[in-house]
């Protein structure tokens, strides 16, 4: 079977990269007031937090809401990875990311702020900055 028809076929495992960067297409800000990250660089399990947190300061995502604070606090206690998203209508969303897939920490980001999980595949036009 060509590489074509497994990529189409119903229930084929997605490539990480792939369905991460689907996610980050439909990232929107527009509810978020904040975002605080916290994390230990050098623990094992924060490889999903660090691609949220270069999926919120893409450019694109940025220009969503350009009001929202991002705020990273790096420590040296081997805690867990976590951050919390206050929204504009003041509730907090709390995500422990130890060893979380980073395209499902996205979905689910998405999904509990309302927007689609994953945005539109295919070429974009280039954004006027």
């Amino acid at each position: 079977m060509c590489q074509m028809w497994q990529k189409i076929r119903y229930g084929v495992k997605w490539n990480q990269a792939e369905r991460l960067a689907l996610g980050v297409r439909a990232i929107d800000l527009q509810k978020v007031k904040s975002i605080d990250i916290s994390m230990d660089p050098l623990y094992e399990g924060n490889q999903s937090i660090r691609a949220f947190w270069m999926a919120v300061m893409n450019p694109r995502v940025r220009m969503t809401n350009p009001a929202v604070k991002v705020k990273a606090n790096l420590t040296n206690d081997r805690m867990k990875p976590n951050f919390v998203a206050t929204l504009a209508d003041g509730k907090k969303l709390r995500f422990e990311t130890d060893k979380m897939p980073a395209a499902d920490l996205v979905f689910t980001f998405n999904r509990l702020l309302g927007n689609p999980e994953m945005g539109k595949a295919g070429t974009r036009p280039r954004p006027t900055l």
